[in-house]
């Protein structure tokens, strides 16, 4: 086998950034050099051959993965005026094929969007966003070929399947139409990457003759276009990791300008849906777990608010759908996602969960004028549901299992919740999934996971993939640390800035239960995280060296003060809001404190795993491979060590679903070998 590559064997002049850290591999991060590019095929090359004796490991779980997806599958249709829309997965596609057919009508299908046909000679495909027209008869999708991000609009006639001649570049996909069918409003992107300019396209011009609208010089903000649930409006949306504001254009108005809601206020988010004269406002405005109000719609002042919703410490309001008589609240009470249903009197009516359901969601709605809506289910054990909800009773009807094929049994699993005692007293939950059989054994092997960053909660949800392991006998752990939202935002300030650390701690008090208590042990615990997942992954191998026998991080946020003092890439400065300006000393010496690729020094380090994206405009591809390079300098052990980089792709690894299995199984396979080597010798 060839020796691993070494990054600081390649000559090449030293850089420095502007606080002059001494930095032997930030090189690195200069893709136009033709030494990185050979680096990172070198790294490829040496990961291959390390994975070389897993090949029939590898092929086992590809056909494992294959034989749980089912031959054809139709998701749940959803109504939109005459007609529902849904898509078509055949087995033998890697992506779906999205149809339409009138109501009651079921030999009336149309095809609106074949994915397997645009992404026939693409390294990487993804359909970012498609969008139908008011009048049903003109497609708008957005499609990235790169994987970093960048989305060129397209316009399909659905009479014909006939082009329109104009595209547009360089957008953020998102785009969304007028009430007439004539005009798409989208957002485009600066060097950053930054959606940062609204449009307004008439269809059938050239984009060059598009008006711009709106334009946010503020680097922290970021906007975003929808629709209102009403269709009245258009709603542009300025935001940044804390502070929001609204803007809204009449949707039967091909001329107006934007007009603005309420004016930013540093740190405070809302969100705001019209209905009649009224215009209902889910805000974060002296209320820290969200309060929904209610005022009017043509004069919004805050002196007219009243309460719908009070606030509460013990439940987050996190979403809201409009509908013409109910109102539709997502909110999160017991550290899990739950909806209650208002009616026309605000009379609250919480939907209980079915007994099989972990966190409830509201999913795709497109009808205004109706009492139905439809709600999403998911757990560690049952596959992604859907239910239909009588806004006026509450009850639901299931409309939906995504099937699994492989004889897939629910009951086979089960899945326990724990408490994890932090450092400071806080309990944490940790919830574990195994096979049934396995429930009680101990020491096992265990997988644990966590994310905790920008507020965002880990869902728990079904994954068919993860099945490979739990068959195994290797026990899948989330733990639900701070800095997440799980918990209401307080749960997430008490993970974020200068207390970012809880972040880390939490996550050591997890991997602690489980040793401590007997569940696993040291040599039969694998870890695991993504993007700033990898940062809590990168912070626990410099802090608790020893205490798990493998660590798999996906394209990890580990070099984090090098990236933010950069202004010019593209999450930078907006994600000083979440991890503070290093500009300012305390900040950077606290970020130094627990930057991954600063911390690491001499010593042991686990069997690790770490995969990276040549085009990933969110985490550079550089930071996982200055990582594996300054690992490798300071590593004293004889563990495995691959940096795998996805050259045709970005953030989300690759794109199609025979290319991802293929992927799955390399990661899997690593885990598999390294936990159980004795029993798969």
């Amino acid at each position: 086998m060839h020796l691993p590559p070494s990054a600081a064997k390649i000559s090449h002049t030293l850089v420095t950034h502007e606080d002059s850290r001494e930095d032997p591999y930030y090189w690195l991060g200069n893709r136009e050099i033709p030494e990185v590019i050979e680096y990172l095929e070198a790294e490829n090359r040496y990961a291959k051959e390390v994975m070389l004796h897993t090949q029939g490991l590898q092929d086992e779980i590809v056909k494992e993965l294959t034989s749980r997806v089912v031959e054809s599958d139709t998701s749940a249709p959803v109504k939109d005026d005459g007609y529902e829309y849904y898509y078509r997965d055949r087995k033998e596609n890697s992506y779906l094929t999205h149809c339409r057919r009138k109501i009651g009508g079921l030999d009336t299908e149309e095809i609106l969007i074949d994915e397997n046909e645009l992404a026939k000679g693409c390294s990487y495909f993804r359909l970012n966003a498609l969008s139908v027209s008011p009048n049903h008869e003109i497609v708008g999708y957005a499609t990235d070929t790169t994987g970093d991000e960048k989305c060129t609009i397209q316009f399909l006639r659905l009479a014909d399947h006939q082009l329109f001649s104009e595209t547009i570049e360089n957008t953020s996909g998102n785009h969304v139409w007028n009430n007439h069918g004539t005009h798409v409003y989208y957002t485009t992107l600066n060097q950053a990457n930054r959606p940062c300019r609204l449009f307004r396209h008439r269809l059938g011009d050239s984009s060059d003759k598009d008006q711009l609208l709106f334009e946010e010089s503020d680097e922290a903000f970021y906007l975003h276009v929808s629709n209102t649930d009403s269709r009245r409006y258009i709603s542009l949306q300025a935001s940044s990791a804390v502070t929001t504001e609204v803007y809204l254009l009449d949707a039967e108005d091909d001329q107006c300008d934007p007009r603005l809601i309420f004016q930013r206020i540093a740190n405070v988010e809302y969100s705001v849906e019209d209905r009649a004269n009224d215009l209902y406002v889910l805000t974060n405005e002296d209320a820290v777990n969200f309060r929904f109000m209610k005022t009017s719609l043509s004069a919004p002042d805050k002196s007219n608010w009243e309460t719908v919703i009070p606030h509460s410490e013990h439940i987050t309001l996190t979403d809201f759908r409009m509908f013409r008589s109910f109102i539709a609240v997502s909110e999160r009470f017991e550290g899990l996602p739950s909806v209650r249903i208002l009616n026309e009197s605000m009379d609250s009516l919480r939907v209980e969960k079915p007994a099989e359901i972990q966190e409830l969601h509201i999913g795709d709605n497109r009808e205004f004028d109706t009492s139905v809506c439809r709600l999403n289910g998911s757990s560690l054990v049952l596959p992604y549901s859907q239910y239909d909800c009588d806004m006026k009773t509450g009850e639901l009807s299931h409309i939906k299992t995504r099937p699994v094929g492989g004889g897939y049994r629910p009951a086979d699993y089960t899945v326990e919740r724990h408490l994890a005692i932090s450092h400071d007293g806080t309990k944490v939950p940790l919830y574990i999934v195994s096979k049934k059989e396995m429930a009680n054994t101990k020491p096992a092997h265990v997988l644990l996971y966590a994310y905790g960053s920008y507020g965002l909660s880990y869902p728990l949800y079904f994954s068919s993939a993860r099945l490979s392991l739990l068959e195994r006998g290797i026990k899948y752990a989330v733990a639900h640390v701070r800095g997440g939202a799980e918990f209401g935002e307080m749960w997430y300030h008490d993970g974020k800035l200068l207390s970012k650390e809880n972040t880390f701690l939490d996550f050591s008090a997890c991997a602690n239960y489980l040793l401590d208590s007997g569940i696993t042990e040291s040599n039969k615990l694998a870890i695991e995280g993504g993007s700033a997942g990898g940062l809590v992954v990168g912070n626990y191998l410099n802090t608790n060296p020893g205490r798990c026998r493998v660590a798999v991080a996906h394209v990890p946020f580990v070099d984090i003060l090098t990236t933010i003092l950069d202004d010019s890439l593209p999450l930078s400065i907006t994600e000083r809001d979440e991890w503070g300006d290093p500009n300012d000393k305390e900040f950077y010496d606290y970020i130094k404190a627990y930057s991954p690729y600063d911390n690491v020094s001499a010593g042991q380090f686990p069997a690790l795993y770490i995969s990276a994206g040549l085009n990933d405009p969110r985490v550079g591809y550089w930071e996982p491979a200055k990582w594996a390079a300054k690992i490798r300098a300071c590593k004293t052990d004889d563990n495995s060590l691959i940096l795998r980089t996805e050259m045709h792709s970005g953030h989300g690894g690759k794109s199609g679903r025979y290319d991802k299995f293929r992927e799955t199984a390399i990661e899997y396979a690593f885990i598999i070998d390294q936990l159980l080597a004795d029993q798969i010798a």
